[in-house]
């Protein structure tokens, strides 16, 4: 049994970044099996997601940082001569949380159908790498199977994500994509509520590197980006 919380996941957020930032963290299908592949040597479970926009990172890993490293590492030696590089959003969230902040980029909401499916069919893709370089695990799947369940149901039981609906309508049915997101969540996390249950309560050191608003959040946007803490050696 892996440890309680043990669900981790980090996203770098680029799609406002300029082209010059963007294109360092476009990673070759070749460096993605070498970073996956060194996961799988070591043991660490990892599934990573590039998009345009954004990069996923995502471990079952107690040692989620570890696992993260090789990755950042590599963005962070492209990266660091770019202007800007430091102000990119990174959103770190763990647990339920972490299952939940994967899943709303798995449903419509400003997006069309194709573009929402494209990510589905990455994220696949992404799965199915890990396997593939041994850095998967039952876990992962379940998370992968859950993610793809839920946008199935959504495109199946609501419009979103389809031209012509009106903005009434889009609002009636965004609170059905939330009802099956919560629905969906549920049923994952009840198999082992234990294993994936939310993040633990925030302490108090936690709290000092974000803003009096946000306290409370779950999944948190820092304020410095966590490439410029990161120490390559």
């Amino acid at each position: 049994m892996l440890p309680t919380d043990c669900l981790h996941s980090l996203t770098v957020d680029f799609e406002n970044a300029p082209a010059s930032l963007r294109a360092a963290f476009e990673l070759s299908p070749d460096e993605l099996s070498d970073l996956l592949c060194l996961a799988g040597r070591d043991g660490l479970p990892l599934v990573l997601l590039c998009t345009k926009a954004s990069l996923h990172m995502v471990s079952t890993s107690h040692n989620h940082l570890r696992t993260f490293r090789p990755v950042l590492s590599r963005i962070h030696e492209r990266a660091r001569s770019v202007e800007g590089w430091r102000a990119l959003p990174v959103r770190t969230a763990s647990g339920s949380d972490s299952a939940r902040y994967l899943l709303r980029q798995a449903v419509p909401a400003t997006r069309f159908e194709p573009e929402v499916r494209a990510f589905v069919r990455a994220l696949r893709a992404a799965a199915e790498l890990s396997r593939a370089c041994g850095a998967f695990t039952t876990e992962l799947a379940a998370l992968i199977r859950m993610t793809e369940h839920a946008a199935e149901r959504v495109w199946e039981e609501t419009r979103l994500g389809r031209p012509g609906s009106s903005e009434a309508e889009l609002e009636l049915e965004t609170l059905v994509a939330e009802r099956i997101v919560e629905e969906e969540l549920v049923a994952w996390q009840s198999s082992y509520p234990a294993l994936r249950s939310s993040r633990r309560p925030i302490s108090s050191p936690d709290l000092l590197s974000f803003d009096g608003e946000e306290r409370h959040s779950r999944v948190r946007l820092r304020a410095v980006s966590v490439l410029s803490k990161l120490r390559v050696g």
